[in-house]
């Protein structure tokens, strides 16, 4: 998407409105506004760099995760389509505390971070929107954090499977509350999939295969679908919100937790 083009100016000029900018404002700000492309597995930041842009993706997937002490990774955020990120970092002026990876090609608006900052002090419609913003993420990456790294590894496929479920199918930009539909496509490899839930390939699809035998998900020529959005979304939603939750439950729990949830 060419940021000359009048289609391109006038997208950006719609998602500078929806936070909270005026017409005048936000023809202001759009000159500014980049558009950036880039390749599945690009690391756009890495934890403890500088984050030099607030971003705004208009297509595909991007992943924030931990590192651990293992070489490996925690996922703790899964970004989708129409969500801004990089915010916590910007408005604290710390460096970021994750990776954030592109999971497919994708491709973002950028707003320099001079920019945001000076939209945070002086809008107050912007501001309160980044502060509902943060608010719900950063309980949401906690809770999810402790999940995704003290949870077994049936606990994090389910969860890992959950996070995508809300960011392929639910507006990242708020507490998701109305599904796009019943089915949802993962556009990525199993092999990745499962590195992401910190698991191995045989036990992810070990896993994998008992859900999508209860009908959770569906499988087809290396591609997995998620089914029945609403409860995926609900699980997620449980189990950051249950404070006793059984962070070593079994494939089994969990298929009964499923089918609770979705006759509720």
């Amino acid at each position: 998407m060419p940021t000359d083009t009048p289609a391109a100016n006038g997208y950006v000029f719609k998602q500078l409105k929806r936070l909270g900018l005026s017409d005048a404002l936000a023809l202001q700000t759009a000159p500014m506004v980049k558009v950036q492309a880039f390749d599945a597995g690009k690391r756009l930041w890495t934890k403890g760099n500088e984050i030099k842009h607030w971003m705004f993706i208009i297509q595909g997937l991007v992943s924030a995760s931990v590192p651990t002490t293992n070489s490996e990774s925690t996922p703790i955020s899964v970004y989708g389509r129409g969500a801004w990120f990089g915010e916590q970092s910007i408005i604290n002026r710390k460096p970021s505390f994750a990776d954030y990876v592109c999971l497919t090609a994708t491709e973002v608006l950028t707003l320099p971070a001079a920019q945001f900052d000076q939209l945070f002090v002086t809008e107050p419609n912007f501001a309160r929107f980044v502060a509902k913003l943060m608010a719900w993420r950063v309980q949401k990456t906690s809770e999810t954090l402790t999940l995704m790294k003290l949870g077994n590894p049936c606990m994090r496929v389910v969860m890992g499977l959950a996070q995508f479920a809300e960011a392929l199918a639910y507006r990242s930009d708020r507490p998701p509350t109305i599904g796009f539909g019943e089915g949802v496509e993962i556009p990525i490899a199993q092999n990745t999939l499962a590195s992401l839930c910190g698991v191995s390939r045989t036990l992810f699809s070990e896993y994998v295969q008992q859900l999508a035998q209860h009908g959770w998900l569906k499988l087809s020529y290396g591609k997995l679908e998620i089914l029945s959005i609403h409860t995926w979304h609900a699980f997620a939603r449980s189990q950051r919100e249950d404070s006793v939750n059984n962070l070593n439950a079994s494939i089994q729990e969990l298929l009964e937790l499923l089918r609770t949830l979705d006759a509720a």
